[in-house]
């Protein structure tokens, strides 16, 4: 027994001394793996690289921050379109919240700000897998139309992403290659990094491939010509570039690939059915693959806008409960939009009112009995409707609908025609990045800063087409308006207020304004129990002060015009001033 274990040791070892005398017999290739060194080479190669790109692109729009997707929260929620929360104060929306209220805190940075931040530099180092491995220092790498075009699209997105981090971030590293993992970037001076962005669009123009016609649909899932020129034309306004705006926007509608769909066809522009049309200028495109996904945390699932405090949902949505009230449309704007236009397709598309949700939609209840059916068989009427005890708000279940002015966010609200098969939940609408309005009015603003009336008939295309009042004048004014409207929900509002300087009176109101709940008097002062009034339905809307301002809340000059670089990285990179490297936090954020 000893002996065999001596033998067993001594094999044992001269085994180990031949394999540590030829090294060559532990290089076993591993199966279905691509060793580094020999993926990067073929066109196909590039086309599979870019392709993770766009994948991480998807994921940057989804990626989930705390019960909202952080993308949607870091855009929208400092704006003034909308009230942000859940079923009640301080809910499970608390993170966008106080976003929304400027009482950002070191929860909604870990949950959101953070998500995003490293999103984006996750989304740059695929860009710069890309173009360290098919581009190189000069191009030479570049040996084919293929490598050409996908080091181009890869370009195009990476400057994006490093847009997107000086708007909001203001002076964030910026990033040309993939780094090594004791790298220490340091901020970038805004105006570097402007310039930096502009002139990469620029760089991949010649290589990009232009839409092929307004009925492309996959033209405005990839970056193309047009969305270059169209970011191109964006970066020039927000450097006030007027000149090169105007120049590089006009190339985008005189191309003939975009266009306005008809005022009726509004209604279809967020949903499958408007997926890849004429108005899309870039968009991420959703596709539902059996026995793959659904996504965990996709923006359309789990995006809290879901009518839990409803009876019954109209038929029209997904019949799926969610968090809340989130994201109900502000006084201030209700109140613009229904001065300017009350009845315009635009309004209906983008919000309802408390009376138009009962009566204007068609409804089934959670067993599957019509709603909109007398015991005679009769349709019912709009009165009604309003006096039906089975539609409504859910006073039993829910003892207030917090900030809710009475109207209700339609715009992207999914529809039970967007599910993907065999789910109730997820559905595979495709989430735009930039929309074709977007570009007519960033033109019209640049014509309007140089005294160029050229722009007044683009600013009339966008209020024409909504069915909205058309303007006699082109000024900045009417421009901010019409942007305001029409592009509300969509991440552009809070940028724009900042860099036109209207910051801080526009959002004044977060400091002092009470929030407001909604009720109906149908019930007796909400009461809960089956206890009515004998009035119809109809919003009351009763206004607490929440004590955000108190708590710190509003906007706040010199501070809020930028987000703070999230706390662990700037523990993990700290601003060395002897060194000049590092990270220096955004000012009032120390």
């Amino acid at each position: 027994m000893k002996k065999n274990l001596i033998f067993g040791t001594v094999g044992a070892l001269a085994l180990i001394s031949l394999v540590s005398c030829n090294q060559k017999l532990l290089d076993i290739p591993q199966k279905g793996v691509v060793a580094y060194e020999d993926f990067y080479q073929t066109d196909e190669d590039a086309q599979s690289a870019l392709t993770a790109v766009y994948h991480e692109f998807i994921t940057l729009i989804n990626d989930q921050g705390s019960n909202n997707p952080a993308w949607n929260v870091i855009v929208n929620a400092p704006g003034d379109e909308l009230y942000w929360g859940g079923g009640k104060k301080n809910g499970s929306s608390g993170g966008g919240q106080e976003i929304n209220d400027f009482r950002n805190t070191y929860v909604n940075t870990i949950n959101h700000i953070k998500v995003v931040y490293k999103d984006l530099y996750a989304l740059i180092y695929r860009c710069n897998l890309v173009l360290d491995n098919f581009y190189g220092e000069d191009g030479s790498l570049c040996d084919s139309p293929v490598k050409k075009r996908c080091v181009a699209e890869a370009r195009v997105i990476r400057a994006w992403a490093h847009f997107t981090l000086a708007c909001y971030w203001g002076t964030p590293p910026l990033v040309e290659h993939v780094l090594p993992g004791d790298a220490r970037p340091t901020n970038c001076d805004h105006q570097v990094l402007m310039d930096w962005v502009i002139e990469q669009f620029k760089m991949a123009l010649p290589d990009l491939e232009p839409r092929k016609g307004k009925t492309d649909k996959e033209g405005a899932y990839k970056i193309t010509t047009g969305n270059c020129l169209a970011f191109l034309g964006k970066a020039q306004v927000f450097n006030k570039d007027w000149a090169g705006a105007k120049a590089s926007l006009k190339q985008v509608i005189e191309s003939g690939n975009y266009g306005l769909v008809s005022g009726p066809d509004m209604k279809y522009l967020f949903h499958v059915a408007g997926d890849g049309n004429e108005e899309k200028v870039l968009e991420m495109n959703y596709v539902y693959a059996d026995g793959v996904g659904p996504w965990k945390y996709h923006f359309q699932r789990n995006q809290a806008l879901f009518f839990r405090m409803f009876k019954a949902y109209p038929d029209v949505l997904i019949k799926e409960e969610g968090w809340g009230n989130n994201c109900a449309p502000t006084k201030k704007f209700v109140d613009a939009m229904m001065a300017n236009e009350p009845n315009s397709y635009r309004r209906k598309t983008w919000m309802a009112s408390y009376e138009e949700m009962i009566t204007e939609y068609s409804y089934t209840d959670f067993k599957g009995k019509n709603l909109d059916i007398n015991p005679d068989g009769s349709p019912m009427t709009k009165e009604q409707k309003l006096m039906d005890p089975n539609r409504g708000l859910d006073f039993n279940k829910y003892d207030e609908v917090y900030a809710n002015y009475g109207y209700f966010f339609m715009k992207f609200m999914a529809w039970a025609c967007d599910l993907i098969p065999n789910n109730s939940t997820v559905t595979e609408e495709n989430r735009i990045v930039m929309r074709y309005p977007e570009v007519l009015l960033l033109y019209a603003e640049a014509c309007a800063m140089t005294n160029d009336n050229d722009g007044l008939k683009y600013l009339n295309m966008v209020a024409e087409r909504a069915g909205a009042p058309t303007y006699s004048a082109l000024t900045m004014e009417n421009v901010k308006k019409e942007k305001w409207f029409e592009l509300a929900w969509e991440g552009t509002r809070f940028l724009d207020l900042v860099r036109w300087g209207d910051a801080p009176k526009e959002l004044a109101y977060k400091s002092h304004d009470p929030t407001p709940y909604l009720d109906d008097e149908f019930y007796v002062d909400g009461s809960k129990g089956k206890k009515t009034s004998g009035k119809p339905h109809k919003a009351w809307i009763k206004y607490i002060d929440d004590g955000w301002a108190e708590a710190g809340g509003g906007f706040k000059t010199g501070k809020h015009e930028l987000y703070p670089f999230p706390f662990d990285v700037i523990q993990l990179n700290p601003w060395d001033e002897e060194k000049g490297v590092g990270l220096k936090q955004n000012p009032g954020w120390e």
